[in-house]
């Protein structure tokens, strides 16, 4: 009698490119994309220069903001300057109803005219001469393909939700509205939120945030950072502070966020 046996299946899954993408690298290039963090090219001196130099001109995070926002959230009053552009509309119906394929897309060419990084920036001018430094830079000759994919893994799961950090208010219009904050953690829990302070953050912060007294060169402590910036915070919390010993945490969850942010709400265990 002859027995027969179920062939096993040989095929594997296909792994995509956006699976093989990483949300913290995608987090730490929307924040500076040719920061040393981000593993970017820095032998083209030449470019390198001409992105430090100009930028607030080619970072994400300038013209969609920390919280992705941008004009409509954190950035209604960061009005443009010589040196900055104007912010752009919030990302966020966007990235929710866009396919992933659509938002590598979007950034890599997209459907409108791309500046090259040989525009003309130092004559911007945002009341007479903003066009060409108000367009969004040609990614799809900065970055790479595997970049974008780490982008659009950032965006679709990497960022945070900010609602669900603080309850913000928006009053007037862009350039000249205003943020303002509360209900700093909402939901988060502080006893657990201090301990994760005391076991991730204390040792370059201090037990109570001041040990690095001059955060974002404005005079901060963590506490007081976190309370006046939480759009910011957040973003930095879990991918780095880029160019110093921060390094981003690949582990931190929204949870934590909460609660961190819930335990240096309070202005006496964690004062200016």
């Amino acid at each position: 009698m002859t027995s027969c046996k179920k062939e096993e299946s040989t095929t594997q899954p296909v792994v995509s490119d956006y699976d093989n993408a990483s949300a913290v690298k995608g987090g730490i290039l929307y924040n500076t994309f040719w920061a040393t963090e981000a593993g970017y090219d820095l032998t083209d001196t030449a470019k390198i220069n001409h992105l430090n130099m100009y930028s607030d001109f080619y970072r994400c995070k300038q013209c969609h903001g920390w919280d992705l926002m941008g004009r409509e959230g954190s950035y209604i009053n960061r009005a443009p300057k010589a040196n900055r552009p104007n912010v752009a509309g919030s990302l966020v119906a966007l990235i929710k109803s866009k396919t992933r394929q659509e938002l590598f897309d979007a950034i890599k060419t997209g459907s409108v005219t791309r500046r090259t990084i040989t525009a003309d920036l130092a004559s911007y001018n945002p009341a007479t001469n903003a066009t060409v430094g108000d367009q969004m830079p040609n990614y799809g000759t900065l970055l790479t393909d595997a970049q974008i994919w780490d982008l659009v893994k950032f965006l679709k799961e990497g960022a945070f939700d900010v609602t669900q950090l603080y309850d913000a208010t928006y009053t007037g219009t862009y350039p000249t509205g205003k943020a303002t904050f509360a209900n700093i953690g909402k939901d988060g829990d502080g006893v657990n939120g201090k301990a994760f302070f005391d076991n991730n953050c204390a040792k370059c912060h201090g037990t109570n945030g001041t040990l690095i007294p001059n955060l974002d060169g404005a005079g901060y402590t963590v506490g007081s950072f976190v309370r006046a910036k939480p759009n910011e915070a957040q973003h930095k919390m879990k991918f780095g502070q880029l160019g110093t010993a921060m390094k981003a945490n690949s582990s931190m969850v929204l949870s934590d966020v909460k609660n961190l942010y819930k335990a240096l709400s309070d202005t006496t265990a964690f004062p200016k």
